[in-house]
């Protein structure tokens, strides 16, 4: 069944609305992971009224010079792609073009690299091949702008940046528009050390404070981005995610700290746990696709890191949503 829904999509673009997500398909695998019903899935797949047909400029195929991060090849990715699995050439690029996907896991405000985690986890061939497609279409690096000389880890750079806070960009409009006027900003280079301040998964476990401290739209993102990147390195025989995944993510958390107001970190307090079963469950009974994601996500993230902090995370999603919020 959902390999018949998501394969009904296929005519729509990967955005809306001048870049806004298409979300249904990552919707639709994040609820069969969490042990929705054909019912279920069958009631959110009739809403796309909102979403747009997948333009296609006619470009020939033959030559994809030029297209990395060119919004308007989607697609003829697609359709390269297509090509490439009739003649079973499909495989041969794949490595490198995981590759590249990680390398730039926040481009499309983390969309592409979470499309494409669920698309293979879900294993239907055009999906794949549809999320691969914007993935590569949107793909955009993040600016690196540390030049200060003393050495910090990441943790005393969030508190310097905490006792003395940068000011906060002009609001925009898209979030990986939002990290970059963050990064952007003048007084950053000379307060940041260049290359890897912390690990992977130390920057995971920030990013996870940050989103506790503000329960913001776009520290969301950068948990589900986290919870992809990761899944995409560990089905392919990676422990961790490259470092130069790391570092663009390390960038990520900088730009949205900076966002959310340079906040203190507190670690939350404790809660019960609930069964796993019944945080899936709950999670199914949200309203929104992003209380849904980010509370699979969280689930993901406390199995692959041995992590009851994660746990705890998706079981407050599940109940009161990803604003934290009581539903009445």
């Amino acid at each position: 069944m959902l390999s018949d829904m998501l394969t009904e999509l296929l005519p729509y673009s990967g955005s809306y609305r001048g870049g806004l997500s298409n979300h249904l398909p990552m919707t639709l695998q994040a609820l069969a992971e969490l042990g929705a019903s054909d019912a279920e899935l069958r009631l959110l797949a009739a809403r796309r009224s909102h979403l747009e047909p997948l333009p296609d400029d006619g470009r020939d195929i033959g030559d994809t010079t030029g297209w990395l991060g060119d919004a308007q090849s989607e697609g003829a990715w697609r359709r390269r792609f297509a090509w490439e699995r009739e003649r079973g050439e499909w495989g041969r690029h794949w490595p490198s073009r995981l590759q590249l996907v990680l390398a730039a896991p926040a481009s499309a405000s983390f969309h592409g690299v979470i499309r494409l985690a669920y698309a293979l986890r879900g294993g239907v061939e055009p999906e794949i091949d549809a999320a691969l497609a914007y993935a590569l279409s949107h793909w955009r690096l993040l600016p690196l702008p540390g030049l200060a000389s003393a050495p910090q880890g990441l943790g005393e750079v969030l508190r310097d940046w905490q006792a003395a806070p940068l000011p906060i960009p002009d609001d925009g409009r898209l979030i990986s528009d939002d990290i970059a006027a963050a990064l952007a900003l003048p007084d950053v280079p000379q307060r940041l050390p260049p290359g890897l301040l912390a690990s992977a998964r130390e920057q995971r476990r920030y990013a996870r404070l940050l989103f506790q401290a503000r329960h913001e739209f776009d520290a969301l993102h950068l948990l589900t981005g986290w919870e992809a990147a990761l899944s995409l390195a560990r089905g392919h025989g990676m422990s961790e995610v490259p470092d130069s995944a790391a570092l663009q993510m390390q960038a990520a958390l900088l730009g949205i700290y900076i966002y959310n107001g340079c906040p203190v970190l507190a670690r939350p307090g404790k809660m019960a746990l609930a069964d796993v079963g019944e945080i899936a469950a709950q999670a199914r009974s949200q309203a929104d696709d992003h209380s849904i994601k980010l509370a699979l996500s969280c689930l993901r993230l406390a199995e692959l890191e041995d992590d009851a902090d994660w746990l705890m995370l998706a079981a407050q999603t599940a109940r009161r949503g990803w604003r934290g919020v009581a539903r009445a």
